[in-house]
């Protein structure tokens, strides 16, 4: 049980959440990403409050202004890159089908694996899906991405490029991430570490 909960995060920051296993961090998590709407207390995105909104308003508010990533990349193997990553584009019906494959090139561009485009989500390494599952994240372009142990499944290597991905989202695209883990190191390369102990945050 989460109490007393209350933080907030600029524009542009990249903030991790750490604590023991069963802190309530994931908890958090979902409430913030709206996916968990069994709380009392203020949630404000975007200068909007999200409390006694329908499911339907919702999931247009995590479709527009949030971007999530797992542990598990969650990708449709029998899909190419590109459709994986257009897929919450198409879901918001804001731009026509060539805007949106124009728009999911480029995010696999800047992440560095557009020559991925047309293989199948089967075909990639566990690296290379979730810098895929990063981009689709990105197609939106969200106000904030959160993440749920990004770099957990992953080996030193490629933990190290998902971190430098995002490192470079939050500099040169000002991207606001807020990313829950268990990495020390991946932590302390964030600009700010919130730190949780049963269900309270006790640094930040």
């Amino acid at each position: 049980m989460l109490r007393h909960i209350t933080f907030s995060i600029e524009a542009g920051e990249f903030v991790s959440i750490m604590g023991k296993s069963g802190c309530g961090k994931s908890t958090l998590l979902y409430i913030l990403s709206t996916m968990d709407t069994d709380y009392k207390g203020q949630l404000i995105i975007d200068g909007e409050p999200m409390e006694h909104r329908k499911e339907k308003e919702l999931a247009r508010v995590r479709n527009e202004k949030i971007g999530f990533v797992f542990q598990f990349h969650y990708l449709l193997n029998e899909f190419s890159v590109l459709k994986n990553v257009m897929l919450p584009a198409l879901r918001l019906g804001r731009y026509s089908e060539e805007e949106i494959i124009e728009r999911a090139l480029k995010k696999l561009d800047i992440l560095g694996i557009k020559e991925l485009a047309h293989k199948n989500a089967n075909q990639l390494s566990g690296g290379e899906k979730q810098r895929v599952a990063i981009a689709r994240s990105l197609i939106n372009d969200p106000l904030i991405i959160m993440g749920d142990e990004p770099t957990g499944n992953l080996d030193k290597k490629n933990s190290q490029i998902v971190f430098d991905t995002f490192k470079e989202l939050a500099k040169n695209f000002q991207q606001t991430l807020l990313i829950v883990t268990h990495d020390p190191a991946f932590a302390e390369g964030t600009n700010r570490i919130i730190e949780m102990e049963d269900g309270c945050i006790v640094k930040q």
